[in-house]
């Protein structure tokens, strides 16, 4: 039976308590933003439209929204060393529909990730660009280093001279070598988009590369990943030419509105990363490390930076081949552990967990608590005979919950 309005409600209640205190949030794509970033949400900015260019909007009283609009393409701009950012876009699978609309053409090729690698649906063949009437060519991906194969990305640019090449990944585990693709985009005269959604927070505070010091043309991103800031979406650039051919595309066919009330609340987690100077991305990158060091100390397997390179904050832990992904993942929820299934990049027709520290680093934990978080998840996991994971039989659900609780607890 369907509950009630109310019952949902108090559910919906509950939830940032659970999320808090009573859950290991390990899923790499999730994130909570300040109480203050939280607080200036303003839903009467959203009463009623704001449309066009920052003061010159066709609705009355609308100056507030165009302060906050300018206020926060400046602190965007600064944070991460653009020359100009687009923050009205609800959430970046539109910030990309976007970037296709107003630099290709029906028809055009672009190039971007495929699938089986961690191209997200609003990159990859078949997905978005297929909106745009765009042609997309597959990347090429090299699974024993779980990266892009830099080698032949710039073969391909050279030989198929495409519209666009859209960089980086829902699956990022080290950074790529995009600096010789850019390089060779711009020799066959197409732009180059980098994705950031799941790095944007690392690249603010420095602890990945970022893409404009390799030459990116865009960068598009989500807000609430490593970034912890409400959903949205971002699109920042390098050349201001570029920014007038997206205007004329927003003003004129894609932003009749937008909840211009969350401008405030993304303003704040702008001005609170530029505050913080890297630390939260440098304390992400660190977990993530300590954490990969944890599992290999128990013998977890994991597809993580190797050697000298940097973490992001994405581990994999691959599964067994003969398990249902999602019945793991629901397995895992079971037992107040939410992380996220994906490809495993490395191997075709298979799956991993893809594990992100960017939550539990918000909550306080710090390295020399991984141990502990991989002790937990070995209880829940166990090695299957093909050398991969799955979830563990006939573990009991409150024994995992009440570890779940002294671990986290008064650390948020």
């Amino acid at each position: 039976m369907a509950r009630s309005l109310d019952a949902l409600l108090a559910d919906c209640a509950e939830r940032l308590a659970q999320l808090q205190a009573q859950r290991l949030m390990l899923y790499a794509g999730a994130n909570l933003p300040s109480a203050r970033a939280m607080d200036a949400y303003n839903p009467a900015l959203s009463a009623y439209p704001a449309m066009g260019p920052a003061f010159a909007k066709e609705q009355p009283e609308t100056e507030l929204v165009s302060e906050l609009e300018c206020y926060t393409q400046k602190a965007a701009k600064r944070l991460f060393k653009a020359n100009w950012a687009q923050v009205r876009l609800p959430s970046c699978t539109l910030a990309n529909l976007a970037v296709f609309h107003a630099y290709c053409q029906p028809g055009d090729r672009i190039l971007a990730p495929a699938a089986e690698h961690g191209g997200h649906l609003s990159q990859r063949r078949g997905g978005t660009p297929a909106m745009a009437g765009l042609e997309v060519e597959d990347l090429p991906f090299d699974t024993a280093t779980c990266r892009l194969d830099t080698e032949r990305a710039v073969a391909q640019v050279e030989q198929l001279r495409p519209r666009l090449v859209v960089l980086g990944r829902s699956i990022m585990v080290k950074a790529d070598d995009i600096a010789p693709v850019v390089q060779a985009a711009r020799a066959v005269g197409a732009r180059t988009l980098f994705d950031a959604s799941h790095v944007l927070g690392l690249i603010a505070g420095g602890a990945y590369p970022n893409p404009f010091d390799a030459g990116v043309d865009l960068v598009t991103s989500s807000t609430y990943k490593t970034l912890p800031g409400r959903p949205q979406g971002l699109v920042l650039g390098r050349n201001p030419q570029d920014a007038q051919a997206l205007d004329r595309v927003l003003d004129g066919q894609m932003l009749a509105n937008y909840d211009a009330g969350r401008l405030a609340s993304l303003a704040v987690t702008l001005d609170e990363a530029l505050a913080d100077d890297g630390a939260y991305a440098r304390a992400i990158v660190d977990n993530s490390a300590a954490l990969h060091r944890a599992l290999l100390d128990i013998d977890l397997p994991v597809i993580a930076a190797q050697g000298r390179e940097v973490h992001t904050h994405q581990l994999l832990l691959p599964l067994s081949g003969n398990v249902d992904p999602r019945a793991q993942m629901l397995a895992l929820q079971a037992h107040s552990v939410l992380i996220g299934t994906c490809v495993d990049p490395t191997r075709a027709s298979h799956y991993a967990l893809r594990l992100g520290t960017q939550f539990i680093t918000r909550q306080g934990l710090n390295p020399t608590r991984m141990p502990e978080v991989a002790r937990l998840l070995a209880q829940v996991l166990q090695v299957a005979p093909c050398g991969r994971l799955q979830v563990r039989a006939g573990m009991s659900e409150a024994h995992t919950q009440a570890a779940i609780r002294n671990l986290i607890k008064n650390e948020y």
